[in-house]
């Protein structure tokens, strides 16, 4: 269930929750609803006021500040895993990327880098999907990794089907993580966002499309790694032809934002009909199966999904 408000209304009824808070006394915060799970900005101003939708996104979560603080380290991860341009949809916008990396920047991040492992040819990837033109400005470094080297293997305490998972080294060692999906159709899932980016940060890829259910692949990773923050790219959904393209372009105009990536996912699942039909959140393998295993839900309670227009 969510709730959807103007953004004015949000902002006026933002300011009205805490003028109330403080009138309250200690006894009654108890009793205060619970925090949002995710949020979701839409609407035509979003493209060119991407900086204030992302804004907007992170406000019923803390802002910024409430995940980035002073002298930390923070890792982005977008997808960057297909050498095709920004246009086609493939991989994150590297005007979203630069945006949050800026916004971590000053919140006081020590360290802000950019990582993503690609499917195939990384150096393509780096130059055609235009988020390192987008990020070194802000002395942000920009990083694929290829190397063996780089990764560290963990086991998966409560894997059904991936057991164990060489991953990158530098994942584990940040203090903040804030995953940058994007939105689109995926051949094999059905959908791709959050859930199934994080494969961008394990060296060996093709075994989940070879060696196990993918689905329930999925679902396991997502037990031993999680984002501290989400930021799904939904301004534009390719709803066909996924994960490289070229499909068909829906815009969307949106930005979620959230700290569940099952919630987040239903909500970009729903962005756009995916070859052809609108699917629900419920009918995408991996989500089921995440939520199984408690890595978030489909369906929060009412009050913890928040929509705001822009």
């Amino acid at each position: 269930m969510s709730r959807r408000m103007s953004r004015r209304d949000f902002i006026c009824s933002t300011a009205m929750a805490g003028a109330g808070v403080a009138l309250m006394k200690a006894p009654l915060l108890a009793a205060t609803a619970p925090a949002p799970l995710a949020a979701k900005v839409s609407g035509a101003g979003v493209p060119d006021n991407l900086a204030s939708a992302v804004e907007a996104a992170l406000k019923p979560l803390g802002g910024m500040a409430a995940f980035v603080k002073k002298g930390q380290t923070v890792m982005l991860k977008p997808n960057m895993g297909f050498p095709t341009p920004p246009s086609q949809r493939a991989t994150t916008s590297p005007k979203l990327v630069e945006v949050v990396a800026r916004m971590a920047i000053e919140a006081g991040a020590k360290r802000v880098t950019v990582i993503d492992n690609p499917v195939r040819r990384p150096e393509a990837c780096l130059e055609l999907a235009g988020i390192k033109q987008a990020c070194d400005p802000l002395g942000v470094k920009t990083f694929l990794p290829t190397s063996e080297r780089l990764f560290v293997g963990k086991d998966i305490p409560r894997g059904v089907v991936l057991k164990k998972v060489d991953v990158f080294r530098e994942a584990l060692d940040v203090d903040v993580h804030i995953a940058l999906p994007i939105a689109k159709s995926h051949m094999a899932t059905g959908y791709s966002g959050t859930l199934k980016g994080m494969m961008g940060l394990i060296l060996d890829r093709e075994s989940f499309h070879s060696r196990f259910d993918i689905n329930q692949a999925i679902a396991d990773l997502n037990t031993l790694l999680r984002a501290n923050l989400i930021i799904l790219d939904g301004l534009s959904v390719m709803t066909t032809d996924g994960p490289a393209g070229p499909g068909e372009l829906v815009t969307c105009n949106a930005i979620v934002a959230g700290t569940d990536p099952v919630a987040v996912d239903a909500l970009g699942v729903k962005l756009a009909p995916l070859y052809g039909r609108n699917i629900k959140p419920t009918q995408v393998k991996h989500l089921l199966a995440s939520e199984k295993m408690g890595v978030g839900s489909i369906s929060p309670s009412d009050g913890r999904i928040v929509e705001v227009s822009l």
